[in-house]
């Protein structure tokens, strides 16, 4: 059995209906169940009476109905937003307040403070407090129906959400299950949130071919013998994950082919691959097929392809990201034009529509191409060989693994903390690669620096994710600046490291 997402319909039903479809953190599915709930829970929408482009709100972990309810939310063309449970609760409740959303799918068994006027449970029982008024938030594009709004950093303390299209999905799922060489055999190690779009890529492929889905809980995932064991019960066959995600694991005693035989794939996405990775990973695995891959939120997933051979990585000390999907079209955008690299565009039909209601930003980083949808992407690349490489961030937005991070988003929310005057946020990176966050803070008042910690940080857990929050927070007297008058952010970090090493 598997989905066939351009028909919105369950195909080849009669075909071992028995199989593994979905393995959650709270129980397994067969594809016959998961069919049924899919069904379910597309009659609940109609009950419920939700009109065409009103977004539904899916919350939960890694637990067997996230991905389910994703599914039944593309079965019925019903516009979903996913949260993970593990954000901080104000920042769930900006997002709910911003898109207007009437019901909440509660994938999880955890009681929520969310107050809907229509909840859905784990056990598809629909709870009912009062009406809901759709009358505000309707979003319905007839020509191309919206599918899904995902939430992302944003530069002005703000969630951006990036609006997805029917079509874009289709785009993205028609070259995967074409380009990247899966198959219904296939046991897909799913352990993103999903509020990460990396983790959709292993939900589209794994029901388009009628493969099985490994969902693994944040809990899971921290205790690496567990996490092992959990890929080797379940004979996972492809890894999709950041390269940093993987490099925890390459000095696992069990991390290799003799214990874990049935990896035959590992696709990165998310954040740059460095060639000692790939390296160290084809040492561990030595028949096993390296994937890199490329795109931004706003372009679907991902947007480039390349495998990565023994060769490619003798050829180019930095590997890379690959070649554009069939359809779209890379441009390099040049300052100088006698330069090799630039600010890398996207064009195709897989990029998104906008952020969700947000025009300022909409017209500084979509517009038409040769009237096709095109977004900038504020990451420098050059082409070589057909192939495109990336050098890095043109802006202050970076990538720590593989999670995307407004600096600016950590700096405003610090700022918003009755102690604080001003704050500057950098990366402290190496080998290009982002390593720790730091928050270079001025004060209101004289302060020690533990017991500014000890009020900052429990603030910020309540307003941003953790992934965001600093690893660092330093008090100076004032910030260096520049002969152009901008605060000399590269004086800050060489300060920072002659104090840690001093």
């Amino acid at each position: 059995m598997k989905y066939d997402f351009h028909h919105r319909q369950f195909t080849e039903t009669g075909t071992k209906p028995d199989k593994l479809a979905v393995a959650g953190s709270d129980l397994d599915l067969d594809w016959l169940t998961l069919k049924n709930k899919v069904e379910a829970l597309s009659a609940a929408f109609k009950a419920i009476g939700i009109p065409a482009g009103h977004p539904v709100i899916i919350y939960g972990h890694k637990e067997h109905l996230f991905p389910v309810a994703i599914l039944a939310c593309m079965h019925s063309g019903t516009p979903y937003i996913p949260i993970d449970k593990i954000y901080p609760q104000d920042r769930i409740k900006k997002i709910i307040e911003k898109t207007g959303s009437q019901v909440l799918i509660n994938c999880s068994d955890d009681e929520t403070d969310l107050q809907f006027p229509v909840t859905i449970n784990n056990h598809l029982e629909i709870k009912q407090i009062s009406t809901p008024d759709y009358t505000n938030s309707i979003y319905h594009f007839p020509e191309d129906p919206l599918q899904y709004i995902m939430f992302t950093s944003g530069s002005t303390g703000e969630p951006k959400g990036v609006q997805i299209t029917r079509n874009s999905v289709l785009t993205f799922t028609d070259w995967a299950t074409k380009d990247f060489g899966f198959s219904g055999k296939d046991v897909f190690m799913n352990q993103a949130p999903f509020t990460f779009d990396v983790s959709l890529c292993d939900v589209l492929n794994a029901f388009a071919l009628g493969g099985t889905l490994v969902l693994n809980s944040t809990e899971t995932v921290k205790d690496q013998q567990a996490f092992i064991s959990r890929i080797a019960r379940y004979q996972c066959t492809v890894w999709t994950s950041t390269p940093s995600f993987a490099f925890l694991f390459l000095r696992h005693p069990e991390f290799k082919s003799s214990t874990l035989s049935s990896l035959h794939t590992f696709l990165f996405m998310g954040e740059e691959l460095p060639a000692r990775t790939c390296s160290i990973l084809k040492t561990n695995f030595n028949t096993a097929r390296v994937l890199n891959a490329y795109g931004p939120t706003e372009a679907t997933i991902v947007t480039t392809l390349v495998e990565i051979t023994d060769e490619v990585i003798k050829q180019y000390p930095s590997l890379p990201i690959g070649y554009p999907m069939p359809g779209s079209e890379l441009l390099i955008e040049k300052s100088d034009p006698s330069a090799k690299e630039g600010e890398l565009v996207i064009v195709g039909d897989h990029v998104s529509i906008g952020y969700f209601k947000n025009e300022e930003f909409n017209k500084q980083k979509f517009f038409l191409h040769n009237g096709k949808r095109a977004f900038r992407t504020g990451d420098l690349a050059y082409y070589e060989n057909s192939m495109v490489f990336y050098l890095g961030r043109n802006d202050d937005q970076v990538k720590m693994h593989g999670f995307r991070i407004e600096l600016n988003e950590i700096s405003n929310v610090i700022c918003k903390h009755e102690l604080i005057a001003d704050a500057v946020t950098v990366p402290l990176k190496r080998n290009n690669e982002v390593k720790k966050i730091i928050s270079f803070v001025t004060v209101k008042n004289t302060i020690e620096p533990a017991t500014l910690k000890e009020q900052l940080i429990p603030f910020l857990e309540k307003a941003l994710p953790y992934y965001m929050i600093p690893g660092d927070v330093v008090i100076v007297p004032e910030f260096p600046h520049s002969v152009s008058h901008k605060i000399d952010k590269g004086k800050l970090v060489e300060e920072y490291l002659k104090a840690q090493t001093g």
